[in-house]
């Protein structure tokens, strides 16, 4: 999940850039809020199975999931906009250690709090309905990222925790995207090569592991993940130097918010007429909804802030929401190993809101902002430092190139 920006600068360009990515933080709450609400139905069965659908109700729900597929677009769209910058622009490329040390801060911290409670606090919750443990022998895996990769330990313990893994990999890819951008011509057209060849190869991907059940650790990887990444860094690359008017905005997010409904509405539609939906669905995935959440997220970047999507609440539930997307299984699976847990879907899950805002609120304020407060410090002190040398060397250079020519 894409980190929100925890530093605020006063000058007028700066200000417009954060009004717009309190609207983009606004979608990042909305997107944790509808995987919240679908698990909260997942998770209040009497017996939770994502396939047991038997009404509108629970159809549209189970859609709901298709908040995960904004967090995918999100990161390809901010992640790579630095580096496309960098490349259409022809100046210096991102840090690659200011980069990786940022993504660490961001991810690192709050996964293995919430790795270490989730083990804690559920291994002896065995039996209950909707828990399914690793062996411990595996518990390794989740530590270096690697549980997607093993039969007996992806989407177990904390199920959320899959996406992590594929993020990680994604951040890990990211900077050779970025050198191969650099070494494009710098136009529009050529730089979204690398975007458009992402796009094909998870295409290519999900083409040749569809219908041979081949299981989780086929489908839950980055490279089957490939295209939603790819629509969000295409998004990116169109966006750049751009700015919209409020028409222009309304007419994307109608048009994404169009596209992801038709998306929904054919897989939820599909299973409950008993309709062959053939191997397009499973190739194409939610690639769909990708497209129309890129729309989205590239209307609410280029225009000035929603009032609704980046208002105080919705922005402030988006600065909290990877706390909020790592705890909030695990709290459900607590409240209902111990019996606090109501068995519906409205009620269980407003009993289970309020815990998980709580502890991704700790979990924002008391870890995860400390820790990029100090990177940000510790990466300004090393810029400075890096301007400073620069400002030496030139009156060394010159005095030298003086001694040459006199």
């Amino acid at each position: 999940m894409p980190a929100p920006d925890v530093t605020v600068t006063r000058d007028a360009s700066h200000t417009n850039n954060d009004r717009r990515s309190a609207s983009l933080d606004g979608l990042r709450g909305l997107a944790a809020l509808s995987i919240f609400v679908f698990h909260g139905w997942l998770y209040t069965m009497p017996a939770p199975d994502a396939g047991d659908r038997s009404s509108v109700g629970d159809y549209a729900v189970h859609e709901l999931r298709l908040g995960l597929v904004a967090f995918f677009v999100l990161s390809g769209f901010l992640l790579s906009r630095p580096w496309f910058a960098a490349a259409l622009e022809e100046r210096r490329p991102p840090s690659l250690r200011r980069y990786l040390r940022a993504r660490a801060a961001r991810i690192l911290p709050a996964y293995y709090a919430a790795l270490a409670g989730s083990i804690v606090l559920l291994w002896g919750l065995r039996g209950t309905p909707g828990l399914r443990l690793p062996p411990s022998d595996e518990l390794p895996l989740f530590v270096v990222f690697g549980q997607n990769f093993s039969a007996a330990s992806v989407m177990k313990l904390n199920p959320p925790m899959w996406s992590l893994a594929v993020e990680v990999m994604f951040y890990a890819l990211l900077p050779l995207i970025g050198w191969l951008a650099l070494r494009l011509p710098p136009t529009r057209r050529m730089q979204a090569l690398a975007p458009l060849a992402l796009l094909a190869l998870g295409l290519v991907y999900n083409w040749s592991i569809a219908g041979h059940g081949l299981g989780l650790t086929f489908s839950k990887t980055l490279a089957a993940m490939l295209p939603y990444f790819a629509v969000g860094m295409l998004a990116a690359l169109a966006l750049h130097g751009r700015t919209i008017d409020m028409r222009a905005k309304r007419s994307l997010i109608a048009a994404g918010l169009a596209l992801v409904a038709a998306d929904a509405v054919a897989k939820a539609g599909a299973p409950a007429t008993g309709t062959d939906v053939g191997e397009a669905f499973v190739v194409l995935r939610d690639l769909p909804s990708a497209a129309g959440f890129a729309l989205i997220v590239a209307a609410l970047a280029a225009a000035p802030r929603s009032r609704i999507v980046g208002g105080r609440l919705l922005a402030g539930m988006g600065v909290i929401s990877y706390g909020f997307y790592l705890w909030h299984v695990p709290v459900l699976m607590i409240l209902r190993g111990y019996g606090l847990l109501p068995l519906d879907p409205v009620t269980g899950t407003l009993v289970a809101l309020v815990p998980s805002l709580a502890i991704s609120a700790l979990s924002w304020f008391a870890l995860e902002r400390p820790v990029l407060q100090w990177t940000a410090r510790r990466d300004r002190r090393a810029r400075a430092a890096e301007l400073g040398r620069r400002g030496a060397d030139r009156p060394a250079r010159g005095r030298e190139v003086a001694t040459v020519r006199a």
